[in-house]
């Protein structure tokens, strides 16, 4: 009976939309593709949209709205510095501790494997973020510390991504010990 009902509403509607395609979309039900409810407002061609006087302004405004919402959404993308540095000392320091846990031989679930690696993905792609790091030298590390998908358990990765945080510690002493020896 249920089944009869969905099929026979499917086919009424599927009759009714020749119908409705022949007629055109109601008056005022925008006229965007699909013309359907919330499909916009009709289209009109520039230049005759009711009346001449305001129509720049009014294109000028959706065009200043439209540039506004994406330099609102750029900046939502961009961390400053400090919370770069902040956001990698509290991964740094779950994985530390992680990683001790799994060193003292505390039971990580084997399902985690997956989530730790990622986590590990993330925190190297963090440090490409915060410090601009080239492309090819963000490939290359990633290809390094990434390499074991699928043959690491996750007590494995909690390590791996601990050591990773060392590496990444050392990088950051020898780019700060570069930078000294430029400046003097």
């Amino acid at each position: 009976m249920r089944k009869s009902l969905i099929v026979s509403s499917a086919l009424l509607a599927l009759a009714a939309a020749p119908a409705a395609a022949q007629h055109g979309p109601p008056a005022g039900a925008g006229g965007g593709p699909g013309g359907g409810m919330g499909a916009g407002p009709p289209i009109t061609p520039p230049g005759q949209m009711g009346g001449g006087v305001g129509t720049s302004t009014y294109a000028h405004d959706i065009a200043s709205q439209r540039g506004q919402f994406g330099r609102d959404f750029a900046a939502q993308r961009h961390l400053t510095s400090q919370q770069y540095q902040a956001m990698a000392q509290q991964r740094r320091a779950d994985a530390l501790a992680l990683a001790q846990a799994a060193r003292s031989g505390a039971r990580i679930p084997a399902n985690a494997a997956p989530r730790i690696r990622e986590a590990l993905k993330q925190d190297i792609d963090a440090w490409r973020d915060q410090f601009q790091v080239d492309r090819q030298s963000w490939q290359a590390t990633r290809d390094l510390w990434l390499a074991s998908r699928g043959t690491m358990t996750a007590q494995e990765w909690a390590i791996q991504r601990a050591n990773w945080f060392a590496e990444r510690d050392a990088w950051i002493a020898s780019q700060k010990g570069w930078a000294s020896a430029r400046r003097h």
